[in-house]
């Protein structure tokens, strides 16, 4: 069985951008993240890391067709 307490490091570099970009800290970033603060800024910025990150993968694996 998976153990799901594993740090979700990509999601974690996520953040630390996040927090990097806006000029806030990590921890307020994630608590915007799970809905505990209401930042539109914060998760816009948060969400937009995450598509391009998204975008960058797909053109990476029609490059690299073995990359699954």
């Amino acid at each position: 069985m998976e153990n799901n307490r594993n740090r979700d490091t990509i999601n974690a570099a996520r953040v630390i951008k996040t927090a990097e970009c806006v000029g806030v800290s990590e921890r307020y970033v994630n608590y915007v993240i799970n809905g505990e603060r209401n930042n539109d800024m914060v998760l816009s910025v948060f969400m937009e890391i995450q598509e391009g990150e998204n975008k960058l993968l797909e053109e990476v694996k029609k490059l690299v067709p073995f990359i699954k």
